[in-house]
């Protein structure tokens, strides 16, 4: 039966107050397992308190109800220790939250039973659990432990028997202790099992040889929580396995700011900073160890992590034998089609308004190399005629009897692609089909993908792993298309893979430049093109006179930008313009600070969907999601919602279990996609969201927080790309210093990338 409750049902209800500190003990034996979540282990638990108390057929009115994360070897009888939280649940009553729950043995005959009967141990059942403990008495499992041989006393224990229940008692013993010894140290049930799983009977051996190989072994398990437990060791803070985790973290780091490598000088200064280090020395030394021994790579002096270097190599090389003279194409595009193509006209419908256009002679360029080309780069701001360029292509390569995939990084982009286009068109995950068992695409170089030509749009979004797995996966003779604004954002991920095919002067491209929007009464367009040309915008204020789709608003302060914002969306944006919420992005450049996007976000919901304590709701963090919430992924999941949920995709909460602790979310795409407690933290309120993450996205109205408070981060392509994403409306909240600011600082941070230089040397 669906748990799940909507607006117009109350029943769950989370816990509305707690009492008493983190560090309380609870000593019980498991009378029944109410739910468990295999997936994450959360379990609630009917525990009758005490010490080696004997589990009854039905728990008794003393039974308290117990929830946390359940260690695998926990089942009905188990006798456990729980260290946690009183809570008092609304509807069901006091409770104890555990971070901890570990199984203890029983020392009670009837208990002993129960515990070897229960299936725990293989080769018990519950007859021969009695046979044992009747023979053996309270010492059973005491002689398990230290003269196993003994259970030959027991009639029909033979060899076979006996090496069974061996090696399983084993197993459960080393388990056991491993448990212990890890939530000793502070890591959880989900992660332990995971550990052990990994090490099997070697985990204390091998953590307490190198507790540092958690960070590269385990997901879920970084350097500092990896640094936290070597310290409690007493590792020493100099020790070479310390600084080669922490180069490895550095680089994992420098990733997530853009970088596919580091300058080895810069490596160490960074490495010495997050380690405290005084001597340079032993930092270099260890550079040097890993680069003989492959762990980093070295080319002239710049550090890869492996899979990096490895990235970049295989995408100059797919790039450079493309790009060869002679490279033969699949199949050749008669030029009479080529001319139809370019001399025909587009007619785009929108809404009841109907345009006919004729190609310009920069979308011609563009059509006609499309078709010669294995690859082309095409690139231009809003209004210079990219989606009439990509509708014509594909209409060509379709006409010339190729097939044709069309994709993009995001799921709005590949939607707004398939409208256009009037054919299907997917993510490039999607495309390439993620395989979450084996952590890589269906379709790679041994697998093609069975298509002749393929058009990606929004071409600066796309990392550089995404890049080769996408080109790689192109078969012989495929042509490819990539279409893009050059002045947006890059990727968030490692790489600057547009700019780079740009800089690599042998791939064609076409820039357009021509504007065709000026004619309209949208000054959005002229206004992104006054920035990207570092022309400071004279953006009107509201007077009730002047009808534009830009308006600024001034504000002193960030609080009274953030009531501002609120009144924005909440009320008057509604009233006069007639958006829906749906149709309104707040973006601001930065997380925190009051015009930032985690006070906004808590300042819309709390006016959009207001707390109600008779309705259900789950705490993750610092953020209390509701029904009818917006929320935000914000990482690549490959194993929700069937096809995977991707990084950036919106959906709304339309249902909430608090037992299970589950959400359940409708995405933009209309998928309903349930998010359990192990996947909810990678949810965010989406009431108001970066501009880098906004990336791909366009929506009838964009209201931005731009103030001096921001200054830090204002730089052109942030503001170019925030205007960017308004198709109607756009009102921007701030200071005319701060527009004026990002507007004249080009900033753009460098990003460590050699893409451009190994093709380059590959092509001679």
């Amino acid at each position: 039966m669906e748990t799940f409750a909507d607006s117009s049902l109350s029943q769950n209800q989370t816990v509305i107050s707690e009492q008493e500190d983190e560090g309380s003990i609870f000593k019980g034996c498991i009378a029944k397992i109410k739910f468990h979540n295999a997936t994450n282990n959360f379990a609630v638990l009917l525990v009758e308190p005490g010490e080696n108390v004997t589990l009854r057929s039905e728990p008794s009115a003393n039974a308290i109800t117990l929830v946390g994360e359940m260690p695998s070897t926990v089942t009905e009888g188990s006798q456990i220790i729980a260290r946690g939280k009183w809570a008092t649940h609304k509807i069901f009553g006091r409770q104890f939250k555990a971070y901890s729950i570990i199984p203890t043995l029983p020392t009670s005959e009837e208990a002993i039973i129960q515990y070897l009967g229960s299936g725990i141990i293989k080769g018990f059942g519950e007859k021969l659990a009695q046979r044992v403990v009747k023979h053996l008495g309270p010492e059973t499992l005491n002689i398990l432990d230290n003269n196993m041989q003994r259970l030959k006393e027991v009639p029909g224990i033979g060899k076979k028997k006996l090496a069974e229940i061996a090696a399983s008692w084993s197993r459960q013993k080393t388990f056991r202790e491993t448990t212990i010894f890890l939530q000793e140290h502070q890591i959880p049930v989900s992660l332990a099992q995971r550990i052990f799983k990994n090490y099997g009977d070697k985990t204390i051996e091998t953590i307490a040889h190198n507790p540092y190989l958690l960070a590269r072994d385990i997901r879920g398990i970084g350097f500092l929580t990896a640094d936290r437990i070597a310290l409690s060791f007493d590792i020493s803070p100099n020790s070479p396995f310390r600084i080669q985790a922490a180069l490895n973290h550095v680089l994992s780091e420098a990733q997530d700011d853009g970088h596919v490598f580091l300058p080895e000088a810069r490596l160490i200064e960074k490495t010495q900073t997050l380690l405290k280090i005084a001597d340079t020395e032993l930092i270099s030394k260890e550079v040097s160890e890993c680069v003989l021994r492959y762990q980093l790579i070295s080319h002239d002096g710049n550090i890869y992590l492996p899979i990096m270097d490895r990235a970049e190599e295989l995408l100059a090389k797919e790039l450079a034998s493309r790009l060869q003279p002679g490279y033969k194409l699949s199949q050749n595009i008669a030029s009479s089609i080529i001319d139809q193509a370019c001399d025909s006209v587009l007619t785009f419908h929108n809404q009841q308004q109907q345009k006919i256009i004729h190609l310009s002679e920069e979308q011609k360029s563009a059509v006609s190399l499309a078709a010669t080309s294995p690859i082309l780069v095409i690139t231009g701001g809003p209004g210079c005629g990219k989606t009439t360029v990509v509708k014509t292509i594909s209409q060509l390569f379709r006409r010339a009897g190729l097939t044709v995939k069309l994709t993009a990084p995001t799921g709005r982009a590949s939607q707004r692609m398939s409208e256009v286009c009037d054919m299907d068109a997917s993510t490039i995950h999607r495309l390439l089909k993620y395989d979450p068992f084996d952590h890589s695409f269906v379709h790679n170089s041994s697998n093609p993908l069975e298509t002749d030509a393929v058009i990606v749009d929004e071409t600066s979004m796309i990392d550089l792993p995404l890049a080769v797995s996408l080109m790689s996966a192109l078969p012989s003779g495929c042509r490819i298309v990539f279409v893009g604004d050059a002045d947006q954002l890059p990727s968030v991920g490692p790489g600057v893979v547009l700019s780079d095919f740009l800089a690599i002067n042998k791939i064609p491209r076409v820039s357009l430049t021509q504007l065709f929007r000026r004619d309209e009464l949208s000054s959005i367009t002229s206004i992104a093109h006054q920035i990207n040309h570092g022309e400071i915008p004279m953006i009107p204020e509201p007077n009730g006179a002047t009808k534009t789709d830009t308006y600024f608003l001034p504000c002193e302060t960030p609080a009274s930008g953030a009531q501002l914002i609120e009144r924005l969306v909440v009320d008057q944006i509604p009233k006069k313009f007639g958006f829906t919420r749906q149709d309104i992005m707040v973006l601001s450049p930065m997380n925190n600070g009051e015009l930032g996007i985690v006070a906004l976000n808590q300042r819309l919901q709390s006016k959009l969907v207001p707390a109600q304590q008779e309705l259900p709701h789950i705490k993750c963090g610092n953020i209390e999601f509701r029904l009818g919430d917006c929320v935000i992924q914000r990482a690549n999941n490959y194993q929700l919602g069937g096809s995977g949920v991707f990084n950036g995709e919106q959906g709304i909460i339309k249902g909430i279990d608090t037992v299970r602790q589950e959400l359940r979310v409708t995405l933009w795409d209309g998928r309903d996609v349930i998010y359990s407690s192990e996947n909810i933290f990678q949810l965010d309120l989406a009431y108001a969201i970066t501009i880098h993450r906004s990336q791909g996205s366009e929506v009838p109205t964009v209201v931005l927080a731009l103030h001096d408070t921001h200054n830090i981060l204002l730089e052109r392509q942030l503001l170019y790309t925030a205007i960017t994403r308004a198709k109607k409306l756009l009102i921007i909240v701030g200071t005319r210093k701060a527009i004026a600011t990002a507007t004249q600082r080009i900033r753009s941070r460098k990003r460590y990338s050699n893409l451009v230089n190994r093709t380059l040397e590959l092509l001679k």
